[in-house]
């Protein structure tokens, strides 16, 4: 079996909000069962943000919605705002 290096499609993106700044890294969820791997479409968004620590939660379109919504074990610290700056993140992952 080859080495599946998808690194590539890993980004990290800053957040200013009320004068703090949170880091965001978003990592594509993948199917390693193959010689190549295949993505989900769903990302990993790992949030550290400066007062409540370490949050991670899998983020996904969703088309009813035409968004990008966090599954159900979204952290609470995740509100309507960062919610579409991380949607926008991933729409846009080339640009800084």
């Amino acid at each position: 079996m080859s080495t599946v290096n998808y690194a590539d499609k890993v980004f990290v993106r800053t957040f200013t909000h009320e004068g703090k700044k949170l880091y965001a890294s978003f990592h594509p969820e993948v199917i390693i069962d193959r010689d190549e791997y295949e993505t989900t479409g769903r990302y990993l968004v790992v949030l550290l943000h400066p007062t409540l620590g370490l949050e991670s939660f899998y983020l996904n379109y969703h088309n009813e919605a035409q968004r990008w919504l966090i599954d159900d074990n979204a952290p609470e610290i995740v509100e309507d705002e960062l919610l579409e700056w991380l949607g926008n993140q991933v729409e846009t992952p080339k640009a800084a």
